[in-house]
């Protein structure tokens, strides 16, 4: 994991930033598990509006009174989970991310942790969690072929039937790339 730290980016991002994107952030936790690094992952509820069922990681809009990503990113995350992080707790954010359907800006925050508290989802945003052991998950990496229509170069990531596509396999596409491709 200390390949993570100077990765990290220096500046934060504003929400400015996104344009005329929908500015979002999220929390990447890592924590370990049983001797082993694992990553937290949500799937959306169902009855969601846009990206419902979707393998995601904690987080959601931002809002005037966040100030900041960060903010954005641990309000979501108690919301969605109910596990409270402080800003010390918070190792620095990745490269952002953009969907390509639905026009989010969204910026990835990491925390690592030794354990994590319990959690509480929330059953209105959350369907379930997937606790994934990080290397493994990381080096399930493929094309995603499904997905080339809206853009080429894309990947995804699969644990235990579970496929991540999209902007979060984008998000753990950074991780692979520090991990594992070095």
């Amino acid at each position: 994991m200390s390949l993570i730290r100077p990765a990290l980016e220096a500046e934060p991002y504003l929400p400015a930033d996104a344009a005329s994107a929908t500015p979002s952030a999220v929390l990447v936790i890592i924590h370990y598990h049983g001797g082993k690094s694992h990553v937290f992952l949500t799937r959306r509820s169902s009855a969601l509006k846009s990206h419902r069922g979707e393998i995601s990681f904690p987080g959601g809009r931002y809002v005037d009174s966040d100030d900041t990503f960060l903010a954005t990113a641990l309000r979501e995350t108690e919301e969605e989970i109910g596990i409270r992080f402080r800003p010390e707790q918070i190792a620095g954010n990745l490269r952002a991310v953009r969907t390509i359907t639905s026009n989010h800006f969204i910026v990835p925050f990491v925390t690592l942790q030794d354990e994590l508290p319990e959690h509480r989802i929330s059953a209105s945003e959350v369907e379930s969690v997937i606790d994934a052991p990080l290397i493994e998950t990381l080096k399930s990496i493929e094309p995603d072929t499904e997905h080339y229509s809206l853009a080429k170069g894309v990947f995804k990531f699969t644990y235990d039937g579970n496929v991540v596509w999209g902007a979060t396999a984008r998000i753990l596409k950074q991780l692979y790339d520090l991990l594992i491709s070095k």
